[in-house]
């Protein structure tokens, strides 16, 4: 009993072992080894000591990396697979070894990019910190530094997904015989795969192309697609759906034990993604293009047709290009009907037939017959209607002022024009020989087929002017009155003459023809013209205008500059003023080397003055008044100037006392070269004086007054103006007497001179009262002595009363 009960036993767990088999997915597994070498080229901090790794490699060689760096590598070991390490980890072994080669890695070995790769791994998967590190190997550390760069920057997921642009709804156009989608194309991170479409409803004929114009059922993710109709398909649509076998590399993890660390390999993966739904809409139609022209194929706007068919109806206008449109017709055979025609055009109620087919325009192109009338101008003269006037030339314009046709009246005054429907305007453009031409613009309308449009236009004679502005021929802005002026006609018979007013303007109103004028008087002061001057009067209205120049009469002024004193002295550099009967400033003007000054004046009345003097001379004040009455005539005038003179008045005086005057002086005066020009002697009053021309000069004393030391200074002063009284005052000193010592003085045995008692020796520093002897002619001295004795008689009587009083006491 207890055999059979552990016989079911065991049979139901070896059944619940099975179906746990088939129910549950098998676990993948990896062998994994590894491969040893020597480094020494990071070292932790934190674990004071040298960071070791191992080469490790899956049983089909594919490089794995350790998660897990206090553990012993896989030798042997069947590591089970446990899902994928981080996006981090996966980045690091994408960009690192062995994807990419030592020499891409920019490092020396196979063992340095395996390192370098090792460490960025365990730092990703926060096993390890960068700043922990101690570097040993600079290549290596700088590839692990760019690799955990990379692996932080980019953004590169192992997740693999799938999209196909656009997802929007798309239309199908025709193309040649198909109707074409645009491309689709696949998006996607996985580094291969397929694709295939799984369309639903489509229609007969479709094709899957790709880029190459190739019919394709598979495609690779990097071919693009596009859907292809036949043409004469109906309109319609279905969807579809894209069903995609990607393979894409992810960072495989794999569970060590508690002494066998976790490991982590790229590789590749499948799996499969269908997108959703897309749709694809296509429409069969073509168009319709009617064309409507005129007689001479112009373009016709405003026709109005009706399109129909037994499904359909519509009436449709000619545009300004004379076409009318219409799109996205379904196919088939319309009728075509004009129900209005352009204005001016007789309508064709025939019906017309045309198909339309699949993608293509169906043209239609009608013309129309348009009214035609005239118009009938008579041109006649304003004055008498009866005198028809021939080559008037008119212009016709249509409405939009363009121009249509032009034409000129016969030998009857008479103009036709044939025109077709429509509004009009014209003018006339020419008027008929010596008549003004008519402005006015005339309006009419051709309605009706033959219709005669008949017009009068008249004109009147044409008539202008003849402006002649008479002005100085020197200054054309000097406008001349009283100029006559005589008009002949062209067989040369006088027409009328006239003057010209205070602007310097004739006017003479003519009519039309050749003509010619002269002047026949010319104005006060002015030569006459001579010429002859022809004109024509050809347009009404017209203004000739013409300026005849006269030249004045013109005449010399002629200065000569002369000394009052002798009329032989020529003098330069005298300038003269000339003034016109107002009073104002015409020109001035400066004497010669000859003492000449010329100048050519026109006609009239002048005054004229010296406003500046030769150097030298006094400026004649007078003003003098002359007048130019014939052409070349010269006035000779001669002006004397005296020159300028002045005085130099000298002051003799006693240097010691300026009031004392000094006679007998005598000085003498000397010009510019140093040469002696006058002398002479102070008189009672110590004054001498010069009268002297202008100049420059210097003056010394020759003579010194009586008992008085000549003054040796020599002195300048100039006399620059008329009249003016230069004063000077020059001192002298007297001559010295030499004084007699009372006893000689006794020389000493050193043999020095003493100073006698008249003399202060230098530097004598005496405690008694100084006398001093008086100067000679000094006054005062007597004075002294006596105020001294007096002084002494006072204290001697004092002294005697004093004595006298003790006594008595």
């Amino acid at each position: 009993m207890k055999r059979k009960m552990v016989g079911k036993w065991f049979s139901f767990l070896s059944a619940l072992i099975i179906l746990l088999g088939i129910a549950m997915p098998q676990v993948k597994a990896e062998v994994m080894n590894r491969e040893t070498y020597k480094m020494d080229w990071s070292y932790s901090n934190s674990k004071h000591r040298e960071i070791k790794t191992e080469i490790i490699k899956t049983a089909s060689g594919s490089i794995a990396y350790c998660l897990t760096p206090d553990l012993r590598s896989p030798n042997g070991d069947d590591l089970p697979e446990m899902g994928k390490t981080s996006d981090s980890v996966y980045r690091v072994l994408l960009n690192g070894y062995p994807q990419k080669s030592p020499s891409e890695l920019d490092v020396a070995t196979t063992e340095e990019a395996h390192y370098a790769t090792q460490l960025a791994v365990w730092i990703a998967a926060n096993e390890l910190t960068e700043g922990d590190l101690v570097a040993k190997n600079e290549r290596v550390h700088n590839l692990m530094k760019r690799l955990v760069e990379a692996s932080k920057k980019e953004t590169g997921s192992q997740d693999v997904f799938f999209k196909v642009n656009p997802v929007d709804p798309q239309t199908a156009t025709q193309k040649d015989d198909y109707l074409e989608t645009g491309f689709y194309a696949v998006q996607t991170n996985a580094v291969s795969g397929s694709y295939t479409i799984l369309p639903e409803g489509a229609p007969k004929g479709l094709r899957i192309v790709n880029e190459n114009g190739e019919e394709k059922s598979i495609l690779s993710i990097n071919e693009k697609f596009k859907i292809l109709i036949p043409k004469n398909t109906s309109s319609g649509n279905f969807k579809m759906k894209v069903k995609s076998n990607l393979t894409n590399l992810q960072a495989i993890a794999f569970k060590g034990s508690e002494k066998v660390q976790n490991a982590t390999v790229l590789l590749q993966r499948n799996s499969e993604k269908i997108s959703t739904d897309l749709v694809v809409n296509w429409e069969s139609v073509g168009s319709l293009k009617i064309m409507k022209l005129g007689e001479k194929k112009e373009l016709l706007k405003g026709a109005v047709f009706e399109v129909s068919n037994e499904n359909f109806k519509q009436n449709v206008t000619t545009n300004d290009k004379g076409i009318a449109e219409l799109g996205n017709l379904p196919i088939g055979i319309y009728s075509v009907k004009e129900i209005q025609a352009p204005a001016g055009y007789v309508l064709d109620g025939s019906i017309k037939k045309i198909e339309v087919k699949t993608g293509e325009t169906a043209v239609l192109e009608l013309k129309n017959e348009n009214i035609k009338g005239e118009l009938e101008i008579t041109k006649v003269n304003i004055a008498d209607g009866n005198t028809k006037l021939p080559n008037a030339e008119f212009t016709i314009y249509n409405e939009q002022g363009k121009e249509v046709v032009k034409g000129k009246t016969n030998e009857q005054g008479i103009a036709k024009f044939k025109l077709p429907y429509g509004k009009y305007t014209y003018k006339e453009t020419i008027a008929p020989n010596g008549y003004v031409i008519n402005e006015e613009t005339f309006a009419f309308e051709i309605k009706e087929n033959g219709q005669i449009i008949k017009h009068i236009v008249q004109d009147k004679k044409v008539e202008g002017e003849l402006e002649i502005t008479k002005v100085d021929v020197a200054d054309g802005n000097t406008k001349l009155p009283n100029a006559e002026f005589t008009i002949y006609n062209e067989q040369g018979k006088e027409v009328v003459k006239g003057k010209t007013d205070e602007k310097g303007i004739a006017k003479f109103k003519l009519p039309y023809g050749k003509y010619t004028y002269k002047e026949t008087i010319a104005p006060n002061g002015y030569v006459i013209n001579e010429e002859t001057f022809a004109f024509e009067i050809k347009e009404n209205g017209q203004i000739i205008k013409h300026i005849v120049q006269d030249k004045k009469v013109e005449g010399e002024l002629e200065i000569t500059k002369v000394d009052v004193a002798d009329g032989n002295t020529k003098l330069p550099n005298a300038e003269f003023t000339i003034y016109n009967e107002q009073g104002k400033e015409v020109v001035k003007g400066k004497t010669n080397e000859q003492g000449i000054a010329k100048f050519k004046l026109p006609y009239g009345k002048y005054t004229y003055k010296e406003t500046i003097a030769p150097n030298g001379y006094v400026i004649n004040e007078e003003t003098l008044a002359f007048e130019i009455k014939e052409d070349g005539e010269i006035i000779k005038h001669i002006v004397q100037d005296k020159k300028v003179e002045g005085e130099l008045e000298i002051t003799k005086v006693d240097v010691a006392d300026g009031n004392t005057k000094l006679p007998n002086a005598e000085f003498t005066i000397y010009n510019e070269q140093g040469k002696e020009v006058v002398k002479g002697k102070t008189d009672e009053q110590g004054i001498a004086k010069f009268k002297l021309p202008y100049g420059k000069y210097t003056y010394k004393e020759t003579i010194a007054p009586n008992g008085y030391v000549i003054n040796e200074e020599t002195f300048s002063f100039e006399i620059k103006e008329d009249g003016e009284i230069i004063k000077h005052t020059v001192k002298n000193k007297k001559e010295e007497k030499a004084s007699l010592p009372s006893k000689p003085n006794k020389p000493t045995p050193s043999g020095e001179v003493k100073p006698s008692a008249d003399v202060k020796p230098m530097q004598q520093h005496n405690t008694h009262n100084e006398v001093r002897l008086p100067a000679t002619g000094g006054v005062g001295n007597e004075f002294t002595a006596l105020f001294v004795l007096g002084i002494g008689f006072i204290i001697a009587g004092a002294y005697v009363l004093r004595m006298k009083n003790k006594k008595e006491m």
